[in-house]
Order: structure tokens, then C-alpha cells, then sequence
């Protein structure tokens, strides 16, 4: 086997193992005390490449309340408000450029 062939059969070795752990498909992966969230076919390879490692318990009871505090300190409402806005601007310049093609 060659190097290619046993690199790609240690990512499909790994993400099978994953998806045995992770069944929503996702998982979260640290480097550099940077946790994200990662599908499994990329958590495969940075895990089989030793650029990052599985997130502890601790990493990820961290990560999660970091995230809701996030959405709970980020208020619907706001973001609703923001992309009426957003939307009314699109739809007035719209009309502007439309006016001044005619």
C-alpha cells in the first residue's frame, strides 16, 4: 500500500470511528485552544494529520455556553429589526437604479 492509499485509508478508518461517537455528524476539534465545530470528514483528516485533537468534556461544556451565552445576549427582536432594515435599503435602491434606467 502505498503512503497516498494509507493516508486516505487512515481518514476513512478515522471518520468511521467518528460517526460512531458523533451521530449528528458534527464534532468539535481543538488547536491552539481554538475549539470549532467541524463535520466528520474534516475532523477525520485534521485528527489523522495531528493538527488538532478531540475536545475534551470541559472544551466542550466551554464552547456551549459560549454559544448560548451568544444567542441569549443577541436578542431575536434585534436581529429581526435589523434585517427588515437591511431589506428596506436593498428594496429602495433598487427602485432608485430602476427609475434611473428607465
Amino acid at each position: 500500500m502505498t503512503k497516498f492509499e494509507q493516508y486516505y485509508s487512515n481518514i476513512r478508518a478515522q471518520r468511521q470511528q467518528l460517526a460512531g461517537q458523533f451521530p449528528d455528524q458534527c464534532c468539535l476539534v481543538v488547536a491552539g485552544g481554538t475549539v470549532a465545530e467541524v463535520p466528520l470528514d474534516i475532523a477525520a483528516r485534521l485528527l489523522v494529520e495531528g493538527s488538532h485533537k478531540l475536545a475534551s468534556k470541559a472544551e466542550q461544556d466551554a464552547f456551549h455556553a459560549t454559544m448560548e451565552m451568544n444567542r441569549v445576549s443577541t436578542p431575536q427582536t434585534d436581529t429581526l429589526a435589523n434585517a427588515r432594515a437591511q431589506y428596506a435599503i436593498l428594496m429602495a435602491a433598487r427602485k432608485v437604479s430602476t427609475h434611473e434606467s428607465a
